[in-house]
């Protein structure tokens, strides 16, 4: 079974080390100094969950022709580069081709149908910390690394369960889901919420928890993702609300998620995640008629902090 993990960034290259010491039919699509670390010296992966160690692929390349058709491709990219890694791995699929995104955002098939050949899109949700420290160089740092996939509908593909047990002999807890529309909502509640509040306040949890209208805020942002996953059929756990206020009680001051810091660190709204993940929501409340105004207030003040640091 040829796999191809697309995109060795923090969380593709914590993947595709895991799946290539394991399995011998791993393919890399990098790019760039990427590209030639890899092909030079291995990918050097240093994880708390994994451990110290160098793979080699069994091929790393962007040439889609190089790489030939795949059974399984595992996406890690940016959701701003998602049209064009579509574009980029479509010669790669064909119809029994199961394409799996690790993206934030919530349920990444529906985005990517359009832009793919006919195969089979599953999603996937992933709990970990990880990061390139240069070029080929990948560092893990925390949370457990945990997997889950599934498929929006239809029966589960026999490639995805086989790559779910091949990342579990790797050292990655993975498993396959019959619900993975509450998985992604559960990941996106969590994530996509703190970006909201982040942005919202212009600033990290230490300032979000010291304005007056916090409460407010924290319990309405969370609860603005409920109304609008359950107008979609999709039902949260009893008090998940309260569950999430007390992981946001819990996270330390200087908490930031990856899209405020991009924004902070003076990018264009283009260039970051802000459409996939506040975006999105704006859109999905109203199209289900499910008012949002802290997502949508939120976005708002996000594209105002791009268009300022870029004039």
């Amino acid at each position: 079974m040829k796999i191809l993990v697309f995109g060795i960034g923090g969380i593709g290259g914590f993947v595709g080390g895991a799946l290539a010491r394991v399995h011998e039919e791993t393919y890399f699509y990098a790019r760039g100094k990427s590209l030639e670390a890899i092909r030079a010296r291995g990918l050097q992966v240093d994880s708390k969950i994994l451990g110290t160690f160098t793979v080699h692929p069994k091929r790393v390349s962007h040439d889609p022709a190089e790489l030939g058709r795949m059974d399984v491709i595992i996406l890690s990219c940016k959701g701003n580069g998602l049209e064009e890694a579509c574009r980029d791995m479509a010669p790669m699929i064909d119809e029994n081709t199961v394409v799996m995104p690790l993206l934030n955002g919530v349920l990444v098939s529906e985005l990517m149908e359009k832009w793919l050949p006919p195969c089979h899109i599953a999603d996937g949700t992933i709990r970990v910390f990880s990061h390139l420290e240069g070029p080929g160089m990948v560092q893990q740092t925390a949370a457990d690394g945990k997997i889950v996939m599934g498929m929006k509908k239809g029966p589960v593909p026999k490639a995805l369960k086989e790559t779910a047990a091949l990342l579990n002999r790797g050292g990655i807890p993975a498993e396959v889901t019959d619900d993975i529309c509450l998985a992604s909502w559960e990941k996106y509640a969590l994530m996509g919420t703190n970006s909201c509040l982040f942005c919202y306040f212009d600033g990290p949890v230490g300032k979000v928890r010291s304005s007056k209208e916090y409460e407010a805020a924290v319990h309405g942002a969370e609860r603005e993702v409920i109304s609008v996953a359950k107008a979609k059929g999709v039902h949260f756990p009893e008090n998940y609300e309260d569950f999430y206020v007390h992981i946001f009680e819990s996270l330390p001051e200087d908490t930031i998620t990856s899209l405020y810091r991009d924004l902070d660190s003076g990018k264009k709204a283009d260039d970051t995640e802000v459409h996939m993940i506040l975006g999105r929501m704006a859109a999905m409340g109203k199209e289900m008629g499910i008012p949002v105004p802290y997502f949508a207030k939120a976005y708002e003040r996000a594209l105002a902090k791009a268009a300022k640091n870029n004039p």
